[in-house]
């Protein structure tokens, strides 16, 4: 080898070109095209905030707060926290809009205890308060043995309280498509009141390790992992602190647990884009009531993450808290988080009459 050669490689070594250690690759995505799909509804149901993941060749949604119609389409009482429905997929593998499976009954998906002032579907006490128990992510589905999916759902609501977690099961071979996974609740207070509710936020699953975000009252978005075997027992979770994983759980206002630009704080969702080879969030900015979407992206789940900037924008409802809950749906994909794409969705709120109606545009997004 020439001195010349030992200086150009020498060179080369020290601007990083062939070093051993990863290097971030700058990648903001933009819009190729952006089409609206229409409203994914059930027909029977005004239906607020709706998340979405696969279970076997359909879609499975879960929901906040949701009522039934009248006659006439009009919303009506009685409120309840939470519903899920199923929606199949159309023959050249787009998603269908219709959902369906909830059965019209009146009780809330994610049940309620007795300490939850359960003696209504909405959780509304006696004082004027309310346990709003709601999902503000879809079920982390975490494994298929013997034809059993078995998912998780962590809920909360501000500020601060216990964090629940609840399990689903569901048997692909169930002859009744309406039949819904069975909800069991695995624990009330799995994270402690004033603790952070990872797994609230978001979650996905890589090479069977569980990647679980919290965001608490304070806004500040934080990481913890576990083996998706081990999604019960807390002492299996590590946590990202000081840029390293630990096994003490950190609270909620210590120093060094934030992830700069991990989301643009608003609610969103999380997945692993396998056609990019990036960790990305898609959801909303932090204080919003308008369909302004916003994406960030990294090499690596624990950052450095890219600053989220604003890729598309839907229309607006016309009732006062206009738009909320972006959401995007890998499981909608035809090929899953291999191509070129995502679906998008928000919760769109319209005055209609003394009420307000909810809508879900479904929005599908192709990349440059």
């Amino acid at each position: 080898m020439t001195r010349l050669v030992r200086f150009l490689l020498s060179l080369l070594l020290l601007q990083g070109v062939f070093s051993t250690t990863p290097l971030k690759r700058a990648f903001t995505p933009t819009v190729k095209n952006a089409t609206v799909v229409g409203n994914a509804a059930d027909p029977a149901i005004n239906r607020d905030s709706c998340g979405s993941t696969r279970i076997g060749d359909r879609a499975f949604w879960t929901c906040r707060d949701s009522q039934p119609y009248d006659s006439n389409g009009i919303p009506i009482l009685p409120i309840w926290a939470s519903s899920a429905s199923w929606s199949d997929f159309n023959g050249d593998g787009t998603p269908g809009l219709e959902q369906y499976g909830s059965g019209g009954g009146r009780n809330p998906y994610f049940p309620y205890t007795a300490s939850e002032c359960n003696d209504n579907s909405a959780g509304a006490c006696s004082d004027g308060s309310r346990y709003a128990i709601w999902p503000d992510s879809p079920p982390l589905i975490t494994s298929t043995v013997n034809n059993v999916v078995t998912a998780y759902t962590l809920s909360t609501n501000d500020p601060d309280p216990a964090t629940s977690l609840y399990k689903l099961t569901y048997d692909l071979g169930t002859l009744d498509p309406n039949v819904l996974p069975t909800v069991t609740l695995v624990n009330e207070d799995f994270w402690l009141y004033g603790s952070i509710p990872y797994g609230a936020y978001g979650n996905v699953i890589e090479d069977d390790i569980a990647y679980l975000f919290g965001q608490p009252s304070n806004g500040v978005v934080s990481l913890a992992k576990v083996p998706v075997g081990s999604i019960e027992d807390q002492s299996q979770y590590q946590f990202w602190v000081n840029d390293a994983w630990t096994s003490s759980i950190p609270r909620i206002n210590d120093a060094n647990i934030s992830i700069p630009n991990v989301s643009a704080g608003g609610q969103g969702t999380y997945y692993l884009s396998t056609y990019w080879n990036k960790w990305v969030w898609i959801g909303q900015a932090g204080i919003s009531v308008s369909a302004d979407f916003f994406i960030t992206t990294a090499d690596f789940i624990t950052g450095p993450w890219e600053s989220p900037v604003n890729f598309y924008s839907g229309q607006t409802g016309s009732y006062f808290l206009g738009a909320y809950s972006l959401q995007a749906h890998p499981g909608l994909n035809l090929d899953g988080t291999s191509t070129n794409e995502i679906h998008i969705s928000y919760t769109k709120n319209d005055a209609f009459e003394d009420t307000s109606l909810y809508s879900t545009p479904l929005i599908h997004i192709q990349w440059n």
